[in-house]
């Protein structure tokens, strides 16, 4: 079943922490403390996060175009970033 990424960022704003870094961490391989240590370090929304995640996994956009929309995305690449550093 395909991850229905837009659903998950119109919940995200009304998601409790806890819900959302579950949701979150069962279609990543980070747990839910990991994000929710992401959200703290990085400063980012639980819509924001979800909407670079979306972009991230978009397959129709080339990565040009993805960098750009993440860009738009307050603490996008700060939460790339950190997420970069955890995988080193």
């Amino acid at each position: 079943m395909p991850i229905d990424w837009n659903q998950i960022v119109t919940e995200a704003a009304n998601a409790t922490d806890e819900h959302f870094a579950n949701q979150i961490s069962s279609i990543t391989r980070f747990n839910d403390t990991e994000i929710n240590q992401l959200i703290l370090d990085t400063g980012i929304s639980q819509q924001d996060l979800a909407s670079t995640l979306k972009e991230v996994k978009d397959t129709t956009k080339s990565n040009e175009s993805k960098a750009i929309a993440i860009g738009n995305i307050e603490k996008g690449v700060d939460v790339l970033i950190a997420i970069a550093a955890r995988l080193m």
